[in-house]
């Protein structure tokens, strides 16, 4: 006869973990019956074999307890309230004591990191932002691990968030009927030739014509076959649709008139197609 599956118990709430502390600090019902949800580490597990004896070993990992001594020496673990039901229990939890320590360090990175693009700080600005919040906030364990040098905020807002960004702006791009595409090539120190790419398009969301810069790509000796490659490939790769290129936008009306010329034949095959 086959055995059935253990279904959580709200009885282990009141229960003494590895650390002898009950495990409503961190323990609740996961997605299903058969599974738990540990807000400390942010994982979900299941409990249907073993039942009581998996969570219990849950809690004697020690990654677990390196989570559960972060949260409660930034004094930010509360234990769950529970709501009941004749079907149903349900734990309820505030968003600061489901991350861990280390999340919120990030977090707080992220949220400075944020503000120095929208006030238009600088990165230098940064340099001994940690000895300045370490005097204004003593207290804190989370001002303590806070790291972010001109270095680090300028990947958090490239890497990080840039793509975020972009992603947003690509798909506002894509509702629009029609773009004009904006190209600029400059030489930058090293002698490497740069395209940076924007787009002039209706924004349905703000109601009027925005531009937004799109890429920068790097090229060595770029003939003018080799910029409108680059161009094709990079907005092929995002999907975005090259029939609704309305026209081509340039510092100067007179220089790369061949670039202008592949891209109309380019355009023009795209849109017979059709």
């Amino acid at each position: 006869m086959p055995k059935k599956d253990t279904h959580f118990c709200i009885k282990w709430y009141d229960k003494l973990d590895s650390t002898k502390k009950p495990c409503s600090h961190w323990l609740q019902q996961g997605k299903t019956q058969g599974t738990f949800f540990c807000i400390v580490c942010n994982q979900e597990k299941s409990c249907k074999n073993g039942g009581w004896s998996d969570i219990y070993k849950h809690s004697q990992r020690q990654k677990h307890l390196q989570h559960l001594k972060n949260i409660i020496e930034s004094n930010s673990l509360h234990p769950p309230t529970i709501s009941s039901s004749s079907s149903t229990h349900q734990i309820n939890t505030t968003d600061e004591s489901i991350l861990t320590f280390d999340e919120k360090v990030i977090r707080a990175e992220t949220y400075w990191a944020l503000a120095t693009a929208k006030l238009g700080f600088s990165y230098n600005s940064s340099q001994h932002i940690q000895e300045l919040f370490s005097h204004m906030f003593s207290d804190s364990h989370i001002v303590k691990e806070f790291s972010l040098k001109p270095r680090k905020l300028s990947y958090i807002l490239s890497h990080g968030t840039g793509y975020y960004f972009n992603k947003m702006m690509l798909n506002d791009l894509k509702k629009a009927p029609a773009f004009t595409l904006i190209f600029d090539e400059t030489i930058t120190v090293g002698v490497r030739k740069q395209l940076d790419l924007y787009v002039r398009y209706w924004c349905e969301s703000k109601q009027e014509i925005v531009v937004r810069y799109y890429k920068s790509i790097f090229l060595g000796h770029a003939t003018a076959e080799i910029v409108f490659r680059n161009i094709i490939d990079t907005l092929q790769a995002d999907e975005i649709n090259l029939t609704k290129i309305l026209m081509l936008g340039r510092d100067n009306p007179n220089v790369n008139k061949t670039i202008e010329k592949m891209m109309d034949q380019y355009i023009r095959l795209e849109r017979e197609k059709q």
